[in-house]
């Protein structure tokens, strides 16, 4: 009898000295509350609707559980817009969700600026759990935000560290960050994670990170970060990155990186087995997935409640009657051809400017608004951020460099492969103004043939005035660095570029805007190639 008495004892005190805890993560949800595209309405699985039900599901296997967010929460939909501009008297909606299911924590990200200070301190003053960023500082070298919490679950003293990426400065309008910097993260982290493990006596240290991947010999400063992070930084238990919307699961140096796809379209779920030596906990094992939400995910009924006001007047808002189209808008073809979508977002931007040209990428690989009768819901969609319009002057061989940084766009035009996936569609600008062909079988940097203005050959010190948005303006997309400019801007438009477009298509009761026709490629592109290659 006494032989089982100790048996029983050495199991219960073995058992006592093991845990498992469970860390969820969120990242880019970017406002999308419903499990619908907002623009067309059609049922998708994202949102807080679904990735919710998932969270609590998730939560009811194990309720040793953290829940974590890694930015770009409150900018993005339709309903972040109405909520920061027109209607601050009601509840940010994805903090009010985060509140309800009790989130711990969450990385600020670079389009949290995007509605300014005020707001993002106002976000940050409903939350319940702490805006984290290790690597912010204010004009005194200060942290700008907390950078670091603690939680405790299972008796495991967790350590939770935030960081934003350091290319906040090219993403949003200066004054949105007024007197911040952002340092870079791998060695703000080689001074605060040991010092969370020596000095605060973490049992595990979490990191949460608005930054993507990253290369592992990448540079100071990288926007991206996270593998040089694992590669550099000892004593990281687990880390969760954003940004990049990309869903990632990878693990480098024994430390997984797990990123949830944006817009909740999937939620990173990493489970780490605890063992208690001598008094202090280590991780011995781990596992990690990714859970996507499927049609047969069940709405949460509270989310629904949670946002019910600030959707009834978003759905209002966006359901304002615009104008009657006579012809089809369709993104699919804005890259190998001039298309009436982009002639509008050209001529949106050189009337708002004055300028001589304009350059836009396009908004979207498969957007498409018919003709007819049009709403503004529809037009939302072309241009969803919050840059503005700026007017920059620059001169014929600068402009020649612009249209060759953007060619980079393309592979060779007998690759299997059209598009070169470093350079995605949103960084491939295409100027109006000027016309010329882009020769896809020659290599980069000697791709633009033929680049005139008004029917004469453009001269490299020949001047012009150019339409851009401020994110290329702050060097989105590398273009300002390509083309060495350094200079001020003659004009930035005071509204957005959203709400330039809207007050263009607003004051038409038609609109039919035509192609140019000025520029193509060589060889002309088959549509249907073009459109199995849509991403």
């Amino acid at each position: 009898m006494r032989h089982w008495f100790w048996i029983l004892l050495i199991t219960l005190g073995l058992s006592a000295q093991e845990a498992r805890i469970q860390i969820l993560g969120t990242t880019d949800m970017h406002g999308h509350v419903m499990a619908e595209d907002t623009f067309s309405l059609q049922p998708a699985n994202q949102g807080w609707a679904k990735i919710t039900t998932l969270i609590r599901q998730q939560r009811a296997l194990n309720p040793n559980t953290i829940l974590i967010d890694s930015g770009d929460t409150i900018q993005g939909e339709p309903v972040n817009y109405v909520r920061n501009v027109l209607r601050r008297d009601l509840p940010e909606p994805s903090v009010a969700v985060m509140n309800a299911l009790g989130y711990a924590a969450m990385a600020v990200g670079n389009h949290d600026y995007d509605f300014g200070m005020e707001v993002l301190r106002e976000a940050e003053k409903q939350a319940k759990f702490p805006f984290l960023s290790a690597n912010t500082v204010d004009a005194k070298g200060k942290p700008g935000f907390p950078t670091h919490t603690f939680v405790t679950v299972a008796g495991i003293r967790v350590a939770l560290v935030g960081f934003t990426t350091p290319g906040v400065p090219s993403m949003t309008e200066p004054g949105n960050y007024a007197g911040l910097s952002f340092r870079d993260i791998v060695a703000s982290a080689k001074v605060l994670i040991p010092h969370l493990r020596d000095k605060e006596k973490a049992d595990v240290v979490v990191v949460l990170m608005h930054s993507g991947l990253g290369a592992v010999n990448g540079r100071e400063g990288d926007e991206n970060a996270a593998l040089r992070l694992a590669d550099e930084v000892p004593g990281i238990d687990a880390i969760f990155s954003g940004h990049t919307h990309q869903a990632l699961q990878v693990e480098h140096k024994g430390v997984p990186i797990l990123q949830a796809q944006c817009w909740g379209r999937a939620l990173a779920v990493a489970e780490l087995s605890l063992r208690q030596e001598k008094g202090h906990w280590r991780v011995v094992a781990s596992s990690e997935r990714l859970l996507k939400p499927d049609d047969q995910t069940a709405i949460d009924p509270e989310v629904l409640g949670l946002t019910a006001d600030l959707r009834t007047v978003t759905d209002r808002y966006l359901d304002t009657a615009a104008t009657n189209l006579l012809v089809d808008l369709d993104s699919r073809w804005a890259r190998m051809e001039d298309t009436p979508l982009m002639q509008l977002i050209h001529q949106v931007q050189r009337q708002a400017t004055g300028a001589q040209l304009s350059a836009a990428a396009s908004p979207g690989p498969k957007l498409f608004i018919p003709k007819g009768p049009t709403s503004v819901r529809q037009f939302y969609a072309l241009s969803p951020y919050e840059s503005q319009v700026a007017k920059i002057r620059i001169n014929g061989d600068q402009l020649k460099r612009y249209l060759e940084h953007g060619a980079r766009h393309y592979t060779r035009s007998w690759e299997p492969e059209l598009y070169n996936r470093d350079v995605p569609f949103y960084n491939y600008d295409m100027v109006d103004g000027v016309s010329y062909a882009l020769d896809l079988g020659q290599p980069v940097g000697d791709r633009i043939r033929n680049l005139s203005y008004q029917g004469q050959p453009v001269k490299p010190d020949q001047t012009f005035t150019l339409a851009i948005t401020t994110y290329r303006l702050r060097g989105g997309g590398g273009y300002m660095a390509a083309i060495g400019f350094t200079g001020a801007p003659e004009l930035i438009t005071k509204a957005s570029q959203r709400n330039l477009l809207f007050e263009y298509v607003l004051s038409r009761p038609t609109l039919n805007p035509t192609p140019t026709n000025t520029w193509r490629t060589v060889p002309f592109l088959d549509r249907e190639r073009v459109l199995s290659l849509a991403r």
